[in-house]
C-alpha cells in the first residue's frame, strides 16, 4: 500500500533539492542562447549534469516508480498528478553518466553552432532574418537560390553531431526498454504511439487534396513570377517551405513597416488583461552577432513572480509579428499558473497545451479585426485584402501541416536506424511526396534534414504544434460562441476564461483533462480540419 504521507514527505525533500538547481540550468540555457560563448557552452553543460545528478539514485528512482505503478491507492488527486510528473522526469533522466554527459555536451556543442553559423550569398556573412528577407521578396533567381542553399549551409557542419546524439538516445531508450528515443519519447509525454499515428494518418488524408490544389495553384504563380518551367524550393519564400508564399498581390509585411511590434504585442495582451510589460523587460528582443537567431520563451525556476522571458530578433514584418505574439502566448501561459499549486504542478499541462496558445494568438498577425483594431491598419486599405486574407489563413494551416507531417515521418525513420546512408534522399521522398516540393539537382551528398534546428535540439517534438493546432482551433471555437460571442481577443473576459480554465490550473491534471475543461468536450480534430477544407 502507498502512504501518502511517505509519498508528500519525498517530494516536499526533493523539491527542495531540485529548485536552485533546474533554475541554474534555466539560467544557463538562456546564457548560451544570448551570448554564444564557448564559457556559456560549458556552464550549460556542467548545469545539465547536475540536473541529471538528481535523478542518479537507482534506489529512488524504484522508489518513485513504485508509487507510480500503485498511484492509482493514492486518494489526493493532487498528490497522485504529482508523482506522475514526478516518475516521468526520474525515467527522462535514467541511464548512464558517460552517455548522459555526451548528450549535454553535443547538445550545447549543436546549440552554439546553429546560434553562431552564418550562410553566404554573394559572398557575404547572412543571417536567418536576412535569408528569410531574400527569400520573402527578391526577384532575383541567383540571390534566392544562393539564399536557399545558404539556409541549408549549417547542415554539414552539425550532421555527424546530431547523427551521434540520435544514436546516443537510443541507447537510453534501449536501456529502459523502449524499441528507440521516438518511441521512448511519445511515453514519456504522455501521448499513445499508435492513436497519434492515426492522427497523423488522417490529418494527411483530409489534407491531401486540399493541397495539391493549394500546391498547382501557386506553383502557376510562382513560375509565372519568376518565367521558369519548373518551381524549386528556392522559389518558395521559406527554406523548408514551413509557410506559404503571398497570395496574389498580398503583402503583409507591409502591414507593420515603421510599426513597434513591441507595442502591438503589449496592446494585445493588455486588452486580454494580461500584464506583459515585466517579461519584456526581462527578455532580449533584437538581433545581435552571437545570439540565436531563432525565438522561444523560457521561464527561469518556479518561483513566484515569475521569471519568464523571451528571445526574440524582432523586425517589422508579418514573420516577427506572428513570432512576437507566439512567444508571448506562451509566456502569458508560464506567468499566470497559480503560484499555490505545488512546484512539480507550476507549470503547463503539455507542451501541445502551450502551443495551443501560441499558436492561437500567433494566427492573429493577419486577422483583419486585429489588424485594423490593434495594428492601426486603415480599414480602406484591408478591405481589398479581405478575401486574400482568409485564404492566406487556410493556406497556412495546409502548409504548416503537410511539413509537420514530414518532420513527424522523417524523425520516426530516423530513430529507427541513425546510421542509414539514406537519411537525405529519404528526407526529399518526404518532401516530394507529402510537400510536393522538388528536390533540387546536386543535393544528393548534402545532410539538408540536419540544417532544422529541431531535429537537433528539440526532437520527437513537432506533432505537438500539430495537437496545438487541434487544441487552438477547439479552444478559440469555445471562446467565441461560449464565452465571449465574438472575437476572443476583445474581450478582458477571454483572458479572464483562460485563466481560470487553461492557465491557472497549470499542470494539475493531464492535457486531456486540460482540453476537456476548456472547451467542454474532448479533442476533435474536426474544428482544426474544417478551417483547412
Amino acid at each position: 500500500m502507498v502512504s501518502s504521507a511517505e509519498v508528500q514527505d519525498f517530494i516536499t525533500s526533493f523539491e527542495g533539492r531540485l529548485a536552485p538547481v533546474e533554475k541554474a540550468s534555466s539560467e544557463a540555457w538562456w546564457n548560451l542562447a544570448t551570448m554564444g560563448t564557448e564559457g556559456a557552452q560549458k556552464e550549460l553543460v556542467r548545469t545539465g549534469m547536475v540536473y541529471n545528478e538528481l535523478f542518479a539514485d537507482g534506489g529512488e528512482y524504484e522508489l518513485v516508480k513504485g508509487w507510480y505503478e500503485g498511484r492509482k491507492n493514492l486518494e489526493s488527486s493532487v498528490l497522485r498528478r504529482q508523482v506522475e510528473i514526478l516518475y516521468k522526469t526520474f525515467a527522462g533522466r535514467q541511464g548512464d553518466e558517460e552517455t548522459l554527459r555526451r548528450i549535454e555536451e553535443l547538445e550545447a556543442e549543436a546549440n552554439a553552432v546553429y546560434s553562431n553559423h552564418r550562410g553566404a550569398v554573394g559572398g557575404e556573412e547572412a543571417s536567418e532574418n536576412e535569408l528569410r528577407e531574400l527569400l520573402r521578396n527578391s526577384d532575383n533567381p541567383v540571390l534566392r537560390r544562393e539564399a536557399w542553399e545558404a539556409s541549408k549551409s549549417v547542415g554539414p557542419k552539425v550532421e555527424n553531431i546530431v547523427r551521434e546524439l540520435s544514436r546516443l538516445r537510443n541507447r537510453l531508450a534501449r536501456q529502459m526498454g523502449f524499441a528507440d528515443h521516438h518511441a521512448r519519447s511519445l511515453d514519456l509525454q504522455e501521448i499513445d504511439a499508435a492513436e497519434l499515428a492515426r492522427l497523423m494518418d488522417g490529418l494527411q488524408t483530409a489534407t491531401d487534396a486540399p493541397f495539391r490544389e493549394l500546391k498547382a495553384r501557386l506553383d502557376v504563380d510562382l513560375k509565372r513570377r519568376f518565367g521558369v518551367e519548373r518551381v524549386m524550393p528556392w522559389h518558395l519564400s521559406d527554406p523548408f517551405f514551413q509557410e506559404p508564399p503571398e497570395r496574389g498581390y498580398l503583402d503583409v509585411d507591409r502591414y507593420f513597416a515603421g510599426k513597434d511590434l513591441e507595442a502591438l504585442t503589449r496592446e494585445t495582451y493588455d486588452r486580454l488583461g494580461f500584464e506583459v510589460r515585466d517579461v519584456v523587460a526581462r527578455s532580449d528582443l533584437y538581433e545581435r552577432a552571437g545570439k540565436d537567431q531563432h525565438a522561444f520563451c523560457l521561464r527561469v525556476g518556479r518561483s513566484y513572480p515569475y521569471d519568464v522571458r523571451v528571445l526574440a530578433n524582432v523586425r517589422d514584418d508579418a514573420y516577427w509579428m506572428n513570432t512576437m505574439l507566439h512567444e508571448f502566448g506562451h509566456a502569458v501561459y508560464d506567468k499566470y499558473i497559480n503560484p499555490a499549486l505545488p512546484y512539480l504542478l507550476r507549470t503547463v499541462a503539455h507542451i501541445n497545451s502551450t502551443e495551443a496558445i501560441a499558436l492561437m494568438m500567433g494566427s492573429l498577425a493577419d486577422e483583419p479585426l486585429w489588424l485594423s483594431s490593434v495594428a492601426g491598419v486603415p480599414e480602406e486599405e484591408l478591405a481589398p485584402d479581405l478575401g486574400e486574407l482568409a485564404g492566406r489563413r487556410r493556406d497556412d494551416g495546409l502548409v504548416f501541416t503537410r511539413w509537420a507531417l514530414v518532420m513527424y515521418r522523417f524523425e520516426k525513420a530516423l530513430y529507427e536506424d541513425p546510421d542509414r546512408e539514406d537519411l537525405n534522399d529519404l528526407w526529399w521522398d518526404l518532401v516530394e511526396r507529402i510537400q510536393l516540393v522538388q528536390r533540387p539537382p546536386g543535393r544528393e551528398r548534402e545532410p539538408d534534414w540536419a540544417a532544422k534546428l529541431h531535429v537537433a535540439l528539440a526532437p520527437v517534438y513537432y506533432h505537438n504544434y500539430v495537437l496545438g493546432h487541434l487544441t487552438a482551433a477547439q479552444l478559440r471555437h469555445h471562446l467565441e460562441k461560449n464565452v465571449v460571442g465574438g472575437p476572443f481577443y476583445e474581450h478582458e473576459l477571454s483572458g479572464r476564461y483562460l485563466q481560470e480554465a487553461f492557465f491557472g490550473p497549470g499542470a494539475r491534471d493531464g492535457w486531456r483533462t486540460t482540453v476537456l475543461r476548456a472547451t467542454g468536450e474532448e479533442l476533435d480534430p474536426g474544428y482544426f480540419v474544417k478551417s483547412l477544407i
